[in-house]
């Protein structure tokens, strides 16, 4: 099978803030790790897209999606690059109420998107299946929108008390992707999220929105930030869950996942995302490809 990742997964926050490796570097390593195709991000545009073009050729990839909050002109350069979907990436929703808000404009979007051939789809976190009113807000969410997608990432929906295979079922086509992640313990999808409307009146709706326009101090500012999350007791007990694909400790199981997803009329692809590593970080994520290669049929 077809094994993707995202660029994301080579310099983590400091991708979305251009301050990673440059896109062809991470296509060169992503080649070489034994994948077939990546998921981009919103800074990996501000590259021309005849010279993305002309890299993924020298590198035999595909891209098949991207991690950004869709716009014409996103939709537009994946579809020219010949990808599938543009994925947003998370946003703050808070309850039944702000998760049908969520769905109608991401319906939206997806009408736009339609000429285009591009599918708009919502990446979950953890915090989606913190439940009001009876549901998930995942639930509200895809119960409340009839064109949008869910890329589901696995690792967080078990981490967040979601048996994904069970969810795939549930929500029969509705699956353009997933993420593939990881996880070893169930940690509950934690306190309610922050509203949308909080968010927009602060400005930290999409903190990488303008990332273009910021001074390389601020985007170091962001970056120490999250770096300093990453190392405090909560961001390692955070991340630490991700443990080797198959490991014995995992609580995920990835054949009954790609057992559900087969079931649906349309071929979801698989993206490898990982931002807790176990040992050093090519090996990590050479390992991933290599094993869902090997045990995944």
């Amino acid at each position: 099978m077809k094994v993707n990742i995202g660029t994301y997964s080579f310099g983590g926050i400091a991708s979305y803030l251009g301050l990673g490796p440059t896109l062809l570097d991470k296509f060169k390593t992503i080649a070489s790790l034994g994948f077939t195709g990546v998921e981009l991000l919103p800074v990996d545009l501000d590259n021309d897209i005849e010279d993305i073009k002309k890299w993924l050729k020298e590198t035999g990839l595909e891209v098949v999606s991207i991690h950004a909050e869709p716009t014409e002109e996103i939709v537009k350069k994946i579809a020219e690059l010949g990808g599938k979907a543009v994925i947003w990436a998370g946003t703050p929703f808070c309850n039944k109420a702000e998760a049908v808000e969520v769905a109608h404009k991401l319906d939206e979007m997806a009408e736009m998107a339609e000429p285009y051939g591009i599918k708009i789809g919502y990446h979950n976190h953890s915090q989606e299946f913190f439940m009001d009113e009876g549901k998930t807000l995942l639930e509200h969410l895809l119960d409340n929108s009839t064109k949008c997608y869910s890329q589901l990432d696995c690792g967080w929906a078990q981490n967040g008390g979601c048996y994904p295979p069970s969810f795939i079922r549930r929500y029969k086509n509705r699956f353009v992707a997933i993420h593939v992640k990881e996880n070893s313990k169930v940690q509950g999808p934690g306190p309610r999220p922050a509203s949308r409307h909080a968010a927009e009146e602060t400005g930290h709706a999409n903190p990488f929105a303008n990332v273009k326009e910021m001074p390389l101090e601020e985007r170091q500012k962001i970056l120490d930030g999250f770096n300093a999350h990453m190392n405090s007791p909560e961001g390692k007990k955070q991340f630490e869950v991700q443990c080797p694909m198959g490991a014995p400790e995992s609580n995920m199981n990835w054949q009954d996942i790609k057992d559900a997803l087969d079931e649906q009329d349309f071929e979801a692809f698989w993206v490898v995302e990982r931002e807790g590593f176990y040992d050093e970080h090519d090996k990590c994520i050479a390992d991933d490809a290599r094993w869902i290669k090997e045990n995944i049929h």
